[in-house]
C-alpha cells in the first residue's frame, strides 16, 4: 500500500495473503450504528438502531440484521454486557421484529445465536432471591454486602412470531444443575470433585458479586446439537446437550446423550469441580468460545479468545481446544482433556497483545484467523504461521467519527464477524464503496506495491557543513516506513563513533519520517553514515535499500549554549516574593568569569549581581541564582544577563535582553463592596458587618476586628473565631448586640490577618476608609407620620402575624420593625407584582411597622 501518512485508524495494514472476497460486520460499543466494511477499509453498508448494542449483532442469510439492544428500564441495572432486547433489521433498518427480555428476574445479556431453523438461542440472566439462594446451598459468607439476589443463567430457545412475540420453544437454566457439599440438610448435596456435570453454588473467581458466572458467548452446533458456553468467571467452557425436552433439560438424564441438562463437557479450569489447583488453570476470563466449522482448518474443534486478565503477566491469547468427542460424547477421564490447546497465537512481545474484557476470535474459509481485540477496537487477520496480513483500527467512538492522524481511543467493539461475498445476504445487492468511516482519512491504495521504499531526502544534507553537534539524524522516504532491523553506523573522522540498532528507542518514525537520535558528536568533525538494507519496510512488506558513507557526510560546527527553561517561566504570574531563579541550558555550563545578571521591578533597576557571586551557583546544566531581596507585590519582574556562562568548548551563551524573561509577584486581595458600605447613612441598628473580596480569603495571623460607636470601643471580634465567618470570598462579622439609634459606627481590621489562597495578605483597613452612622426612628415616631400610603392596603388587620399587602404600584421590597425599631425576620409569597402574602417569624402580640419600598409605612397590631 502507498500510505503518504501513516493511517491511524481505518485500514493501517493490508498485506498479501489476507481473505480480499468478503466483508466485517461490527457494531461499535455505545452506538446506534453497526456497519459492514470490505477488506479494504471502505464502508459498504450501514444499519440504524434506536438502541446501543447489547452486545453482539449477526448478518442473516435472508441479509437482515439480527442485533441486541441495550434496554434502560430494567432492574439489572448497569451490569457488564447487558441487554434487554432483540431486533431484526431489514437491510434498509426497519424494524422487522423486536422483542424485550426483562423483568424483575430474567435479562437478556452479551449473546445471541440465530439458529438453522429460524429461531433465536438467547443467553439471559436469571436472578433469584437470597433467601432462595441461600437454600439451595450458598454459603451466606459468599454474598457481598447489601446483597440480596443471586444471578444464575438461563438459556432461551425464542420462535418469533410477528411483529414483536416470541414463542420460548426450549430452555436450560443452571439452577436446575448446582451441586454443593456445604450443607447435607439441603438439596442439592454431594460430592463436588465427583459430579462435574454439576456447578458448585460456591464456587466462583468472584464470588460476592451477583453476576456469579458471568456468561459472556453462546454457539450452537447443529451437526452436534449441542450448545457451548463462555463463563467468565469461572474461567471455563461448558457444553452442554440441547436435544431435550425441557422438562428433560431440567433434569440429570435424557436427550440424546442421557445427561439431561448436566454439562457434558467443561474445559480451562478444573479447580471449579474439584479436580485440581490453581497451576492446571488454562483460561483466563475467556470470551467468544465459538466450534470452527466443516470444512475449515481445525474444523470441529473450539477457538476462543482467551483474555488473559489473571495471569501473572497479562496478556492475551487465541487458543484451539481439541475435545475429546466422539460420536456426540465426550470422554469424561477426570480432570477432562486435553492437557492444553492444540494451536496457541500471542504476539511475539505478549503484553503488546491485551484485551482484558469483551473480545472475539473467528477461523475464515482460507485457514486463517479473523481476531477482535476489543478494548482497542483492534481487528486483524493473522496466517497459520501467525504473520499480521490485515488490520483494522474501529475509528467510531460513541457519537464520534475519529480523524486519520489521531490516536485511537475510547473505540471498543464486543466482536467482529467476516461474511465471504458468496453469503447469501449479498445476493442481488449493489455493494459499492461509500467512503470511509474515518474522518479526514488519509489517501491510501488497497493495491498491493513491489518496489522498495525510496529515500528522498536527507537532513543534514550530504556534504553539508556548519552542522550542529545535537542535530538528529532525519531521514525521509517517498511513503511511510515501518522500522524492520538493522543497524545504523555513524563514524566520525573515519573512526566508527556509534551503532545504532533498529527498532531501538534512539530510532522514531512518523509516517515517512525517521529521526535517529546520537550522541553528539565533536566539533570540527567529519560526519559519515552507513544505513544497512532492509532497516525499514512499507506496509507491503519491501524493504529498503542501504546507502554507504560516501552517500551520506557532512561537518560539525560550533553553537552557543542553548537556554531550555526559565523558572520562573516568562510571563508566568504570582510569582512567590522570596523566589529563586533558575536557568535550564541543554548541556552542562560554566561560569565564564565576566558579566552581570540585573534584576529590575517595574523599570527600575534593583539589583545587578556579578557573574563571580556567590549569589549565581552552577551545577551542571542548572544555574540557579538567589537575589539578596523580595520581591515588591505587584510587580513585573524583568531579569537580564550579558555572556555569563560558556559550555565546555568556551562557546558564550546569547545575551537575554530586557523582554526575554520576565514575570510578575501578586497582588494583594482586593476589597470589592463592604456591608454597611462606607459612609453610609441610616443602617439600621441591628446590621451585621460583611466584607467581599475578589478571590477566596482565608485566615491569615491571629487578631481582632475593633468596632467603635461614638469613638468608644463596642466590639472586639477575632477573626479566627466563631464569630468571624469565612465563606469563599466573604467573611460575616456576628455583633454581640445592635448599635444605638443615630450614632457614628467605625471600623478597624489590621494587616495581616486575611490572606488568599497563596499566601498573599489583605493590608487592612481603617476607620477612615470605613465608617456609617446609624439612624432609625422608634415605630411610635414613625406611626405619626402621616405619608403617603400608595394605594397600600392590608388585611386582616389586627391578625396573627399572618396577612394580604396589596398595592396600586409595583412592590420592590418589604421590611418589618418591632416597636423599639428592630428588624423582624419575615418571609414574602408574592402572588403577583402587587400581591404579597406576608408572614410574620415568631411575632408576640404588639404593633409592627411594614415599610414598602423604603418609603410607605403601614402599622399592623399583631393579637
Amino acid at each position: 500500500n502507498l500510505y503518504p501518512q501513516a493511517k491511524t485508524v481505518g485500514l493501517t495494514k493490508h498485506f498479501s495473503g489476507g481473505v480480499e472476497d468478503g466483508y466485517v460486520l461490527f457494531t461499535p460499543l455505545g452506538t446506534d450504528t453497526t456497519f459492514l466494511i470490505n477488506k479494504c477499509g471502505q464502508k459498504i453498508h450501514t444499519w440504524y438502531s434506536k438502541y446501543t448494542p447489547g452486545l453482539s449483532v449477526y448478518l442473516l442469510p435472508n441479509g437482515h440484521l439480527l442485533k441486541t439492544g441495550t434496554y434502560s428500564d430494567t432492574t439489572f441495572g448497569a451490569a457488564g454486557g447487558r441487554g434487554g432486547i432483540i431486533e431484526e433489521l431489514d437491510w434498509d433498518s426497519k424494524v422487522i421484529w423486536r422483542y424485550k427480555i426483562f423483568n424483575d428476574s430474567l435479562c437478556q445479556h452479551h449473546d445471541i445465536k440465530p439458529m438453522p431453523n429460524g429461531n433465536v438461542l438467547v443467553l439471559t440472566w436469571h436472578s433469584i432471591p437470597k433467601n432462595e439462594a441461600l437454600n439451595l446451598g450458598r454459603k451466606s459468607a459468599n454474598f457481598g454486602g447489601g446483597q440480596k439476589d443471586l444471578w444464575g443463567e438461563r438459556l432461551i430457545e425464542l420462535k418469533p412470531i410477528g411483529a414483536d412475540s416470541a414463542e420460548i420453544v426450549w430452555q436450560w437454566d443452571l439452577f436446575d444443575h448446582i451441586i454443593q457439599d456445604y450443607d447435607s440438610s439441603l438439596i442439592n448435596y454431594g460430592n463436588v470433585s465427583k459430579n462435574p456435570g454439576l456447578m458448585n453454588i460456591n464456587y466462583a473467581l468472584n464470588l460476592k458479586t451477583h453476576d456469579w458466572i458471568h456468561m459472556n458467548g453462546i454457539d450452537y452446533n447443529a451437526k452436534l446439537d449441542q450448545i457451548v458456553m463462555s463463563c467468565h468467571n469461572i474461567s471455563e467452557i461448558w457444553i452442554i446437550d440441547h436435544g431435550t425436552t425441557n422438562s428433560e433439560a431440567a433434569s440429570h438424564s435424557g436427550g440424546k446423550r442421557g445427561h439431561g441438562g448436566d454439562l457434558l463437557y467443561r474445559w480451562g479450569n478444573p479447580a471449579a469441580y474439584e479436580n485440581g489447583g490453581p497451576l492446571d488453570r488454562k483460561l483466563f476470563r475467556q470470551h467468544n468460545a465459538n466450534w470452527i466449522p466443516s470444512g475449515l482448518k481445525d474444523s470441529g474443534s473450539i477457538i476462543l479468545f482467551n483474555n488473559g486478565a489473571d495471569r501473572d503477566t497479562a496478556y492475551s491469547s487465541i487458543d484451539i481446544i481439541t475435545t475429546p468427542v466422539f460420536n456426540g460424547s465426550y470422554l469424561n477421564s477426570l480432570p477432562y482433556g486435553p492437557s492444553k490447546a492444540s494451536w496457541i497465537y500471542k504476539d511475539s512481545i505478549p503484553t503488546k497483545f491485551f484485551s482484558q474484557i469483551i473480545s472475539g476470535v473467528q477461523r475464515l474459509p482460507n485457514g486463517n484467523t479473523l481476531i477482535c481485540s476489543g478494548v482497542q477496537g483492534r481487528f486483524f487477520e493473522i496466517t497459520q504461521k501467525k504473520k499480521t496480513v490485515w488490520e483494522y483500527r474501529n475509528p467510531s467512538s460513541g457519537s464520534n467519527l475519529q480523524s486519520d492522524g489521531e490516536s485511537p481511543n475510547d473505540n471498543p467493539v464486543f466482536r467482529c464477524v467476516f461474511y465471504p461475498n458468496t453469503y447469501s445476504a449479498f445476493k442481488n445487492r449493489v455493494l459499492t464503496s461509500n467512503g470511509t468511516i474515518e474522518k479526514n482519512s488519509y489517501i491510501y491504495s488497497c493495491i498491493y506495491r513491489t518496489t522498495p521504499p525510496k529515500i528522498v531526502s536527507l537532513l543534514p544534507q550530504h556534504r553539508d557543513v556548519s552542522v550542529d553537534i545535537s542535530t538528529p539524524l532525519i531521514i525521509t522516504f517517498d511513503e511511510t516506513v515501518l522500522a524492520k532491523t538493522g543497524t545504523i553506523e555513524i563514524y566520525q573522522n573515519k573512526t566508527l563513533f556509534q551503532t545504532i540498532a533498529i527498532p531501538s528507542d534512539s530510532v522514531s518514525i512518523s509516517t515517512n519520517t525517521v529521526t535517529i537520535k546520537h550522541s553528539s558528536f565533536k566539533l570540527n568533525s567529519r560526519i559519515s553514515i552507513i544505513l544497512k538494507s532492509g532497516a525499514f519496510r512499507d506496509s507491503s512488506d519491501n524493504l529498503s535499500l542501504g546507502n554507504d558513507s560516501s552517500q551520506w557526510y557532512f561537518s560539525t560546527t560550533r553553537t552557543n549554549p542553548i537556554v531550555e527553561q526559565f523558572i520562573p517561566s516568562t510571563k508566568s504570574i504570582n510569582i512567590a516574593l522570596n523566589s529563586t531563579l533558575q536557568i535550564l541550558f541543554k548541556d552542562n555550563i560554566y561560569k565564564s568569569g565576566i558579566g552581570n545578571i540585573s534584576i529590575s521591578e517595574n523599570g527600575v533597576y534593583k539589583e545587578v549581581i556579578p557573574i563571580n557571586s556567590n549569589q549565581i551557583n552552577i551545577t551542571g546544566k542548572i544555574v540557579t541564582i538567589t537575589p539578596s531581596m523580595l520581591f515588591a507585590l505587584n510587580a513585573t519582574i524583568v531579569v537580564e544577563f550579558d555572556g555569563c556562562f560558556m559550555d565546555i568548548n568556551g562557546i558564550i551563551n546569547n545575551p537575554v535582553i530586557f523582554g526575554d524573561w520576565y514575570f510578575k509577584t501578586p497582588t494583594t486581595p482586593k476589597l470589592i463592596t463592604l456591608s454597611p458600605a462606607h459612609n453610609a447613612k441610616g443602617v439600621l441598628v441591628n446590621t451585621d458587618l460583611s466584607m467581599t473580596f475578589d478571590r477566596n480569603i482565608y485566615i491569615g495571623q491571629p487578631g481582632n476586628l475593633f468596632i467603635y460607636e461614638k469613638n468608644a470601643l463596642k466590639d472586639s471580634i477575632e477573626i479566627n473565631g466563631p464569630r468571624a465567618s469565612i465563606s469563599g470570598k466573604s467573611i460575616i462579622f456576628d455583633l454581640n448586640s445592635d448599635f444605638s439609634n443615630s450614632s457614628w459606627i467605625s471600623v478597624q481590621l489590621g494587616s495581616n490577618l486575611l490572606k488568599d489562597s497563596i499566601d498573599t495578605y489583605f493590608t487592612g483597613i481603617d476607620s477612615s476608609k470605613w465608617h456609617f452612622t446609624t439612624e432609625l426612628k422608634a415605630i411610635s415616631q414613625l406611626a405619626g407620620i402621616r405619608l403617603k400610603t400608595n394605594g397600600l392596603r392590608t388585611f386582616p388587620n389586627p391578625n396573627r402575624g399572618n396577612f394580604t399587602l396589596l398595592s396600586d404600584n409595583a412592590i420592590e421590597s418589604i421590611e418589618a420593625f418591632d416597636f423599639t425599631g428592630k428588624r423582624v425576620n419575615i418571609t414574602t409569597l408574592k402572588l403577583n407584582d402587587i400581591n404579597y402574602n406576608i408572614d410574620l417569624i415568631n411575632a408576640v402580640a404588639g404593633h409592627y411597622l411594614i415599610l414598602v419600598n423604603n418609603l410607605f409605612p403601614i402599622n399592623i397590631i399583631v393579637e
